[in-house]
């Protein structure tokens, strides 16, 4: 998903120049198009708010390509909503490229995709199974070991109040510094990492190799182009 195409898209289907676009947000022309021609990477939830209202469309909208049909916005469309004050639950989609320290996403299987993205209340706490959006944090997956449950480009809602192995599942872990999306699995003495793509080979957690090992959250739900939940 490339936000700065979209944008694009966004500011020509409504006859707008980068300098009316450059103007109405209060930037330079240079700033439009480096967002537009992905040269900008990082962005802040102010600015895309200003974006959004600039091209009168929500901020979820900014990451919907022009083609819904085959993306996770039809199951989505309905809880995502233009917040204007009030109780709103808000999911963070972490930043993989300034995250740091204990418990941050950082490594090469996991990239962010926005800041945040804003739910009506009722429908998330549904949805998340009333957990407080404070433990909910979404982050887009990268590589395939894990096709065939959760494909490259899927989003992916982490509940990051699992620290520690808590029944089989799908796990956010790191080991030696990388970071890994895979299926975990208690057996005697060890836990089991699965790779549902059959082209990868099992691997252990274990006495031997534990300390090396830290689980950042289980897997809730995947969102392609339907809703998958894994717990």
């Amino acid at each position: 998903m490339n936000i700065g195409n979209r944008i694009r898209e966004l500011r020509l289907a409504r006859g707008l120049t980068m300098n009316d676009l450059a103007d109405a947000v209060g930037v330079d022309q240079a700033n439009i198009s480096r967002l537009e021609t992905g040269k900008q990477k990082s962005f802040t939830e102010q600015s895309l708010n200003k974006i959004a209202n600039a091209l009168n469309v929500s901020l979820g909208e900014l990451f919907i390509p022009s083609d819904p049909k085959n993306t996770v916005y039809n199951n989505s469309k309905d809880m995502v909503k233009v917040i204007q004050g009030g109780d709103v639950y808000r999911v963070d989609l972490l930043d993989v490229n300034v995250s740091a320290g204990p418990g941050a996403f950082v490594g090469s299987d996991i990239i962010d995709v926005i800041r945040s993205i804003e739910y009506n209340t009722e429908h998330a706490k549904n949805f998340f199974g009333g957990k407080p959006a404070t433990t909910v944090k979404m982050v887009n997956v990268r590589g395939d070991s894990m096709s065939g449950t959760i494909e490259p480009g899927d989003l992916v809602f982490v509940d990051v109040s699992v620290n520690q192995f808590d029944g089989d599942g799908i796990y956010v872990f790191g080991f030696d510094g990388k970071i890994h999306i895979k299926r975990l699995q208690m057996v005697p003495d060890k836990i089991v990492v699965i790779s549902d793509n059959t082209r990868y080979r099992d691997w252990f957690i274990d006495e031997s190799n534990e300390h090396r090992f830290y689980i950042f959250g289980k897997v809730m739900i995947s969102q392609s182009q339907s809703f998958k939940r894994h717990g």
